[in-house]
């Protein structure tokens, strides 16, 4: 093998190494925005339950201990984020538990109320809260797995380059 056809075959390794950073790159910034997207989003899903408790002030079917635990799992969450400085993460949870208080002081202040009418409508509203709410944590956890395929994609690439040489 002649050192020009080494040469091309090192340029062309070159090459494709560089066209797979760049596309890999915008995914991850795609998923960057998507994630800022999300952080901000999924909190205002339960902007639905939230007006409804304080227009109707009704209680009913909604667990103070449940909103409780939600607090309790987002400060470990925000506080995960923070030492890994995880913005999405840091911005969302913020805003949950911003969200979570308010319903917290709506649940204490209104006490257990009877149901109007409407109680199905607050039902409904309350499921799609959560239902968005879920959706929000598999958008995190799929976003948290590429990017871990991501590390550990760099990591092998890095030892197979080291083995190389």
């Amino acid at each position: 093998m002649s050192y020009r056809s080494s040469h091309n075959d090192y340029a062309k390794l070159i090459l494709t190494m560089s066209v797979r950073k760049s596309k890999h790159l915008s995914t991850r910034k795609l998923m960057t925005y998507v994630m800022f997207a999300v952080a901000f989003l999924a909190p205002l899903s339960n902007i639905p339950q939230i007006h409804t408790l304080y227009s109707l002030r009704v209680t009913e079917g909604l667990s103070l201990s449940t909103w409780l635990m939600y607090v309790a799992f987002a400060l470990v969450q925000l506080t995960y984020a923070l030492i890994n400085r995880i913005r999405p993460l840091i911005i969302s949870n913020i805003l949950w538990i911003f969200v979570e208080l308010v319903m917290i002081y709506g649940i204490i202040v209104f006490g257990v109320q009877k149901a109007p009418p409407a109680y199905e409508q607050l039902l409904l509203i309350n499921t799609i809260g959560k239902t968005l709410s879920g959706l929000a944590i598999i958008c995190f956890s799929s976003a948290g797995a590429l990017y871990a395929y991501e590390l550990l994609e760099m990591e092998k690439a890095l030892l197979h380059k080291q083995r190389r040489r």
